[in-house]
């Protein structure tokens, strides 16, 4: 191949790979802030029959967590729901706080799993014992490390509560800490969120994740709940919704004031999320796990591109591919920085002006690593533990 042809070549890999990352950043990623301006311009409030909604917290030894985070869920400014919290087996005295501020909160209330279960995920029982306690419409559902930011969590949520819709979807993200380790956490989570609740405004809503979502009780029952998916440890939101819930009927709610925080960040933490997500992504239905793929996969091309591009035209003195292969970069990071930052603003998030671009070309890398840990580790971590 001459010189020339080579050149030209780089030119046109680079500009396919910069406009696919642009169809992905003003598409996908975009889609929240859309729909922000949108609600802004509605200024949908509040029915004047808002649903009943049931929040249910699985927990096991984290009486400091709840101890800290169920007033935050309490003290919501909604006329009607009830907290459920049901103790898997506690060593603490996760029962006699939930007893506490029972008395304080008439809307509060606890049940417990039985010890004597053994094939089946702990969490997905204490999941299906709250179901079944719940006495409204709508089961709302948090984790014990996890709390809202703002008194109108539910109100949010419960404002697209309506005849065409299933499921409700909100923002989660870790809480913010001091250090490198924290913005790696954060900066991944924001990423993955945003994938998810776009491609659900979009209309192509496959999954949800249970820090932070609610769905129609009726539901639940209808489908049998998670009979169908009892072998695995992990999965109960993702599995369900994507395989029971049509995907016009899942929407989300995107502000600041529907944001969850999760206090449990750390590298054993977010490494054990990240391989769970990952091994049930395998067993998710649909074409989007797939196209949120490949975003990662031409995201980590453009860079190898970018870098061994401009390396090879610095060997050859191709000066001008320097330029057009630097500026198609500069774009590309531009926009997703426009785009993140725009999302990141509306959800009170930490901003990634700065920083972005060296995140832009270590999360492909350690999203690779995770995916090539998988493969080569045991399954039964996944699987329901036999204790």
């Amino acid at each position: 191949m001459e010189i020339e042809s080579i050149e030209y070549t780089l030119w046109i890999v680079v500009g396919v790979l910069t406009i696919i990352q642009l169809l992905y950043t003003f598409i996908l990623y975009y889609a929240p802030h859309r729909r922000i301006k949108a609600e802004r311009k509605e200024q949908r409030s509040l029915s004047g029959n808002p649903p009943g909604m049931s929040v249910i917290i699985a927990t096991s030894d984290c009486e400091h967590l709840l101890e800290k985070h169920l007033p935050l869920i309490l003290q919501q400014e909604y006329p009607d729901f009830e907290v459920i919290v049901v103790d898997d087996n506690s060593k603490d005295d996760t029962r006699e706080l939930v007893g506490r501020l029972s008395e304080q909160y008439p809307n509060l209330y606890g049940t417990f799993t039985s010890d004597s279960i053994r094939y089946i995920s702990h969490k997905k029982l204490a999941l299906m014992l709250g179901i079944k306690a719940a006495k409204k419409e709508w089961v709302v559902f948090i984790e014990p490390d996890c709390y809202p930011v703002s008194n109108q969590w539910l109100a949010r949520l419960a404002r697209h509560c309506t005849d065409s819709t299933d499921v409700v979807l909100g923002y989660s993200n870790y809480e913010r800490k001091s250090g490198f380790a924290n913005l790696c956490y954060m900066y991944d989570t924001l990423l993955q969120q945003l994938r998810m609740l776009g491609i659900t405004l979009l209309g192509k809503g496959y999954m949800g994740i249970g820090r932070n979502m609610a769905y129609r009780r009726q539901i639940f029952f209808d489908h049998k709940g998670y009979s169908r998916h009892l072998d695995l440890e992990r999965g109960e939101d993702d599995l369900f919704i994507n395989e029971h819930i049509a995907s016009r009927r899942i929407t989300a709610d995107i502000s600041s004031e529907s944001v969850v925080r999760c206090t449990s960040a750390n590298v054993y933490t977010w490494k054990g999320d990240k391989l769970s997500r990952l091994f049930i992504r395998g067993k998710i239905h649909g074409m989007q796990p797939f196209l949120l793929g490949a975003d990662t996969l031409t995201r980590l091309l453009l860079f190898i591109m970018v870098a061994g591009g401009i390396t090879l035209s610095i060997m050859h003195h191709w000066w001008l591919s320097v330029g057009v292969i630097a500026a198609l970069w500069f774009i590309s990071l531009g926009c997703r920085i426009f785009v993140y930052h725009r999302a990141s603003r509306a959800l009170d998030e930490r901003l990634y002006n700065v920083s972005l671009p060296l995140f832009d070309i270590i999360q492909p890398c350690w999203e690779l690593f995770f995916r090539m840990h998988l493969l080569v580790s045991s399954k039964r971590a996944h699987l329901r533990r036999k204790v």
